[in-house]
């Protein structure tokens, strides 16, 4: 299921135990950002949003990010849900390059 921006937006505010939770959500928000200031926007350029799905999905599964979180994920599972995040950033900076445009997002940014 993939996230709109407001409900990513909220869900960046709200407090989530799991340092993992925390991390993810705060990529997810900034992987939004950059596509927002890079593009049409989140909501009119689907290949962010489906490759955040399985972070969005693993997300989920820690609790309601709405109102906060107090489940877990693993290292492992958050490294897993990354992945195809990096895929779309690697294969978007070559595509975009083809027609003189660029596009850029540091997976591995510090989160706050």
């Amino acid at each position: 299921m993939w996230m709109n921006q407001v409900e990513i937006e909220w869900a960046a505010k709200q407090h989530h135990e799991c340092p993992n939770v925390r991390k993810g959500v705060h990529l997810l928000d900034r992987l939004m950002q950059a596509v927002n200031q890079q593009s049409d926007g989140w909501a009119y350029w689907p290949a962010p949003a489906k490759a955040a799905e399985k972070l969005t999905n693993l997300l989920q599964t820690a609790g309601n990010l709405s109102y906060g979180t107090h489940g877990r994920i693993t290292d492992a599972d958050f490294r897993k849900a990354v992945t195809p995040i990096r895929s779309m950033v690697t294969r978007q900076k070559r595509i975009q390059s083809k027609y003189g445009n660029t596009f850029h997002f540091d997976v591995d940014a510090p989160t706050s």
